[in-house]
C-alpha cells in the first residue's frame, strides 16, 4: 500500500512541492534546454548533410554534362569534320595543302 502511495504521489504532483525536489528545478531546466539543444542541432546537421549530399550529386551530373558537351565540341570541330560539312552544304571552300610559311625582313 505504501508503494502505491508513493506512486499516487508522483502522479498527483505532491512529490513536485517538495523542498529537496525544489532545490533541483534549475538542474532539470538546464538538463531539459540541454536535450532540446541536442535534438534540435541534431536534425540541423542531418539537414546540412542532406544538401551536401544533394549539392555533390547536383555537381557530379554537372560535371558529366560538361565533359559530353566538350566530348562533342571536340569531335564536331576537328578538321575532318569541318571539312565535311562544308562540303556537304555545297561550299566552294577547299582544304589547303601547303604548309604555312614565316616571312621574314
Amino acid at each position: 500500500m505504501a508503494d502505491r502511495h508513493d506512486i499516487q504521489s508522483w502522479l498527483n504532483g505532491d512529490r513536485l512541492r517538495d523542498s529537496r525536489i525544489r532545490k533541483q528545478y534549475p538542474l532539470i531546466a538546464l538538463i531539459a534546454v540541454l536535450i532540446f539543444g541536442y535534438i534540435l542541432f541534431g536534425y540541423r546537421a542531418a539537414k546540412q548533410q542532406h544538401r551536401l549530399t544533394d549539392t555533390k550529386k547536383e555537381m557530379l551530373d554537372a560535371k558529366y554534362r560538361y565533359m559530353t558537351i566538350s566530348a562533342r565540341l571536340t569531335d564536331v570541330t576537328r578538321q575532318s569534320q569541318v571539312s565535311e560539312a562544308l562540303r556537304a552544304n555545297g561550299s566552294t571552300l577547299k582544304e589547303n595543302i601547303v604548309p604555312p610559311t614565316k616571312i621574314t625582313n
